[in-house]
């Protein structure tokens, strides 16, 4: 059972004296261990950095760095000031650096948070897209993590309270201009506490992610559902997962990890690989949840990962799928432990909202399976509703609502 922390402050200063650690995984025989004490330590020497440059409680600060450790010190640090993080994928494409430039318009004059590199490329392309303001805080607004070198002196603590905003999430913006989606310290609690209530998470579990940090699901229900319970977690670089995804069960497997997560295509990319070039010495038999969700889920994919892993020791009760999304800061349905998941062959052309949604003869033409993700998480209520707003009987097809302590008051209005 969690404490009863009320802000992310809590979380920190509560883990500070306690055994676990973070463990941060770079390559095979590439980690670093720093305990929850080192990370508290560490996090209140970022912020001196940070109020030194002028940082006061509640500036936006832009976290966009490839390093885990960077980025998880300067996120706490962000905490412990009352300052607000806004976590951005770094990515290596021009999409990546255009959303960067979005968010930084989206939020006026933010500061920005990042490595030498990065400036120069940031720099580089702003210039070359004729953006004014980006231009300004890449040059006035920015510090690299280079330039944090001492982390000796500790910075002002600030006690945020649970309505204060603790992080913005900025959506995908692959349809649209990226939304900064207001989460605050209670927002993030009510989750967390749920999280760890419905998967039953002890300090006695052991947290293995290759998640991004900048993803909700990475950030949220691993990292910080995992710190608020105690648990200590290693977390390796989604780069060195995608350039060596066997790694990731063989450091499960040495690590004795108990808890794992991969969206559809991670499952679908570490399968190419093993079929290619298998497994030796690696056991499974520690893992009882993997979580699955960020996308949606095929049932056929799970059923092969799960024939693949089961002779390695891998429970098939261990596969959760799950459901969220941003602006319930992550989790909305989630099963309970140690249950099989189940999948309901539907008639394709019933899917529509509206309709009753019809069964069908699993594998034929017409049937597609949906995989159940559970019930509503504690603290946040769901129904079925139709185009008109107005809730559908159980069976008939509609949309998802959701509204709880997790779920977010609305979206960073620049104005």
């Amino acid at each position: 059972m969690m404490r009863q922390f009320e802000t992310l402050v809590d979380v920190i200063t509560g883990q500070e004296s306690k055994s676990g650690h973070i463990e941060y995984i770079d390559g095979q025989h590439e980690r670093r261990r720093i305990s929850f004490t080192e990370l508290y330590r560490a996090a209140l020497g970022v912020l001196w950095n940070f109020q030194q440059r002028g940082l006061t409680p509640g500036d936006h600060l832009i976290l966009f760095t490839p390093d885990n450790q960077q980025f998880i010190d300067g996120f706490w640090a962000c905490v412990l000031g009352g300052i607000v993080p806004v976590p951005v994928a770094v990515g290596i494409s021009d999409a990546h650096r255009h959303k960067l430039m979005q968010i930084v318009a989206r939020l006026g004059r933010p500061f920005l948070y990042t490595t030498g590199p990065q400036v120069a490329r940031l720099e580089k392309f702003a210039a070359s897209e004729g953006l004014s303001v980006a231009s300004t805080v890449i040059n006035e607004r920015t510090f690299t993590a280079e330039h944090v070198a001492d982390i000796s002196q500790p910075g002002q603590v600030h006690r945020s309270a649970p309505g204060d905003t603790a992080l913005i999430q900025f959506s995908s913006g692959s349809t649209s201009e990226p939304k900064g989606i207001v989460l605050s310290h209670a927002n993030l609690l009510a989750n967390i506490r749920a999280i760890i209530e419905r998967s039953r998470l002890t300090p006695h579990d052991r947290g293995l992610s290759w998640m991004p940090l900048t993803h909700d699901m990475g950030l949220i229900g691993q990292h910080l559902a995992q710190s608020a319970a105690g648990i200590s977690q290693a977390i390796m670089p989604t780069s060195l997962f995608s350039r060596r995804p066997l790694l990731w069960l063989k450091e499960a497997s040495n690590l004795r990890a108990t808890l794992l997560s991969s969206p559809n295509f991670g499952y679908k990319h570490f399968l190419k690989v093993f079929d290619g070039k298998g497994l030796e010495g690696v056991d499974l038999s520690a893992v009882r949840i993997i979580w699955n969700g960020a996308e949606p889920i095929s049932s056929a994919l799970c059923t092969r990962f799960l024939d693949a892993m089961e002779p390695f020791g891998l429970s098939r009760a261990t596969m959760q799928p799950v459901y969220g999304l941003a602006e319930g800061s992550v989790a909305v349905t989630m099963p309970k432990p140690d249950r099989k998941y189940g999948v309901l062959s539907v008639k394709r052309l019933s899917l529509a909202v509206g309709r009753q949604a019809q069964m069908e003869v699993p594998g034929s033409a017409d049937a597609v399976d949906i995989v159940g993700v559970g019930q509503p998480i504690d603290d946040c209520r769901l129904r079925i509703a139709d185009d008109n707003d107005a809730a559908v009987p159980d069976g008939i097809v509609g949309r998802i609502q959701i509204c709880g302590g997790n779920v977010t008051d609305g979206y960073h209005d620049p104005d």
